[in-house]
């Protein structure tokens, strides 16, 4: 069961949801060129009041409140040219599909008004092709001080009744990062449309938009009951214990400790001594992350190749523990070739991302999942069943066998990611 981290995710416009920045910055220097002939701008200055609104961005640029309406009247009459370049960043529609289709209510937080002379991609507070995915829209015009000042947010949570602990909001300028933090609102700063010159400190940075799903959703892994927590901190401890100490009475205490975390295991799961100890007690040493590679193989429909195994009978994308003196690359190579008889070559990354985070049932220590992307050989050769694998197949997105999806190996979340990073040959890799 998918749940959501935060009820309510919020996004500024331009420079998060909308690549604006080619329109706003050539036109600006036109209207510089204009107005303030022999006055110079650095590329840096300019990039810095990238998302301010513009009465506020020319009169930080040396404007008189005069000049400044003026200004801003040239400056909508020059961009109308640039508007061809205006377009979504990539995964934008999905990535709000998916939020939406968890529960999530998303909303509008933006310098933009909501009578600006602009309409469309370039002025509406709302454009029109993301229109049906956002239920709440803030413009500058709904507040009497807008971003860097928290009214927007605060008028937000006004109209909706959320609570500040259920929002994150998504941006990409210093101004969304104040507002968030003057209204006590998480915010993450969207790292594909940010030109920041420096350094700021804020509860996440996102490469992607997928990253944002990463975050915002996470599926209901039992990681949230206090035993599991706790079994699996007292694990730890014996482990470690065990593998530094050089006393026969602390060892005997260490093994005693991990005793009775797999006792707590074995009393709340219902899982045999066997099972537990199998998954639990199998590693000395001190405690690191387990590293399972998955390999997203696609055929010239785009559609992607799943296995069905012998002892579960659901399908997964084929892959495995990382086994010891292989890598990322050899490993998901060998997984490929034992699972699904294919061999292929590993093109780029897709993701790194927590296990125990996104996949159920949850393993009583860390794991860590890689997804790679893999092209084929040019030729399917016929597939022959093993002892692991009884059937191959290729699905396109839209049929995928959801009710039949090994989920502990791979949710439909992370098989969309695959689908995205194949469509997309600047897919920028989500690592977790």
């Amino acid at each position: 069961m998918t749940v959501c981290r935060y009820r309510h995710v919020l996004f500024d416009l331009d420079g998060t949801l909308f690549d604006t920045y080619e329109a706003n910055m050539l036109s600006l220097k036109e209207v510089l060129t204009r107005m303030q002939p022999g006055v110079p701008h650095s590329d840096e200055e300019l990039d810095a009041l990238f998302g301010v609104p513009g009465l506020a961005c020319l009169k930080a640029l040396g404007f008189n409140d005069a000049k400044a309406e003026e200004g801003v009247a040239l400056w909508t009459e020059l961009i109308l040219p640039y508007a061809y370049t205006v377009k979504l960043f990539p995964h934008v529609e999905s990535v709000l599909k998916a939020l939406i289709s968890a529960g999530c209510t998303l909303g509008i937080v933006t310098s933009r008004r909501r009578y600006a002379e602009l309409e469309g991609t370039l002025g509406d507070c709302l454009p029109p092709v993301i229109a049906p995915y956002f239920k709440y829209v803030v413009s500058a015009d709904d507040v009497k001080a807008p971003k860097p000042a928290p009214d927007s947010l605060l008028k937000y949570m006004e109209i909706t009744g959320a609570k500040r602990e259920e929002i994150l909001f998504v941006g990409d300028a210093l101004t969304d990062l104040q507002c968030a933090d003057s209204a006590g609102v998480d915010f993450a700063l969207a790292l594909w449309g940010a030109k920041l010159q420096h350094h700021v400190r804020c509860a996440y940075y996102f490469k992607s938009l997928y990253d944002v799903l990463l975050t915002v959703l996470r599926e209901r892994t039992g990681l949230e009951e206090k035993w599991f927590r706790w079994a699996g901190e007292m694990q730890a401890i014996g482990q470690i214990g065990l593998a530094y100490c050089r006393n026969i009475f602390d060892e005997e205490r260490y093994t005693r400790l991990r005793e009775l975390a797999s006792e707590i295991l074995m009393t709340y799961t219902g899982k045999s001594e066997k099972e537990v100890k199998q998954s639990f007690l199998f590693d000395k040493g001190y405690i690191t992350p387990k590293v399972d590679t998955r390999a997203a193989i696609f055929n010239e429909q785009g559609e992607i190749l799943m296995v069905r195994e012998k002892l579960s009978g659901l399908w997964n994308i084929p892959g495995g523990w990382c086994d010891e003196h292989e890598s990322l690359v050899s490993n998901t190579v060998k997984e490929v070739r034992e699972e699904a008889g294919l061999e292929v070559h590993v093109e780029r990354l897709i993701a790194v991302v927590d296990r125990n985070a996104h996949n159920t049932p949850p393993l009583p220590y860390g794991a860590l999942k890689a997804f790679l992307l893999c092209k084929k050989a040019e030729v399917d050769s016929p597939f022959i069943e093993t002892d692991e694998t009884m059937e191959r197949a290729y699905f396109a997105e839209d049929a995928l066998p959801l009710q039949e999806l090994r989920l502990d190996t791979n949710t439909p979340l992370q098989l969309r990611m695959c689908f995205a990073a194949f469509r997309d040959p600047h897919f920028v890799p989500v690592i977790e």
